[in-house]
């Protein structure tokens, strides 16, 4: 009895170290949250229109106006987030490629704006994912797929702007989902000619100097939307001159612009950027050869 009662104890104990073993590792491979990331405080719909930040003024559904009120969503689709420019504003891509009379079948990039804003705090974990969150809404990782449903702009302009009227509509993909579902034809629009880089540079500063964040940011890499603008100081901003410069990188552009900008108090200077004269360089590049220059990276002293 002693020694059957020995061997079924060091049993137990071998068992034991290996079950903790496998909890430790299992615990150190995990990636756990190990700080967080503020969310740019995005402003409402209404406050949009009114700083002309938007230029939908007469169509817009009461609930992205007040966030109460009946609605009917007439947009889901399945996309990957590309980028969480703050609290009421989501950028996404269609998973499945839309076909359109005589062009190519693409995938079409949404811009959706949260009726429920998301958390001004994002998780940062320990392999570097960013997760955002906020009542209701499920984890939205950059990169990850979700389903999204909303009410579509009508006569929305550059790319399409869904609202999003509360955080169930916002879902977390289960398989390989893939579909978009709108109205017939809402998606189509006349693809312009692709702006050269230097007039992507100059319709920046253009809508830099009209206080129009929408149209600024959509003329920047993604990674770079979501920066302070600090436009409410701004009494003007406008180009002196503009000059190709020899890129550094191959298939890049870049631009040394010298530019003249006031603030409404000439003492401002919390931006870095000088009240008068400035000479600036602004760095370009895209995805591919059918993908539209974007600005990249910009700073002062020239190239």
């Amino acid at each position: 009895m002693k020694t059957t009662k020995s061997g079924s104890s060091s049993r137990i104990a071998a068992f034991m170290s290996i079950l903790v073993a496998v909890l430790l590792a299992a615990t150190g491979c995990a990636p756990r949250v190990v700080g967080t990331r503020h969310v740019p405080d995005g402003n409402d719909m209404a406050t949009m229109i009114k700083n002309g930040e938007i230029p939908y003024k007469n169509d817009v559904p009461p609930i992205a106006l007040t966030g109460a009120g009946t609605y009917i969503a007439n947009f889901s689709a399945t996309l990957k987030v590309t980028g969480v420019v703050n609290t009421r504003m989501v950028m996404g891509e269609t998973t499945s490629l839309v076909s359109s009379d005589g062009r190519e079948p693409r995938h079409v990039f949404v811009v959706f704006y949260l009726c429920q804003p998301l958390s001004a705090k994002a998780d940062k974990f320990s392999d570097g994912t960013i997760v955002y969150g906020g009542t209701g809404y499920p984890k939205i990782i950059e990169g990850k797929t979700y389903t999204v449903s909303g009410i579509l702009q009508p006569h929305w302009q550059g790319n399409p702007l869904v609202y999003v009227p509360t955080a169930n509509e916002f879902k977390q993909t289960t398989g390989s989902e893939s579909f978009v579902d709108v109205p017939k034809d809402a998606l189509e629009l006349e693809v312009p000619a692709m702006p050269s880089p230097e007039q992507v540079v100059r319709d920046y500063f253009k809508y830099w100097n009209a206080k129009n964040l929408v149209e600024m940011e959509k003329r920047l890499t993604p990674d770079k939307r979501g920066i302070a603008q600090h436009l409410d100081a701004l009494a003007y901003v406008k180009i002196l001159s503009i000059s190709e410069r020899l890129p550094r990188t191959t298939g890049t552009k870049v631009f040394e612009v010298v530019f003249d900008l006031k603030f409404k108090n000439a003492s401002y200077g919390a931006t870095g950027i000088n009240d008068g004269k400035n000479v600036w360089g602004f760095f370009l590049k895209r995805d591919n050869e059918t993908s539209p220059w974007l600005i990249y990276d910009w700073g002062g002293g020239g190239y």
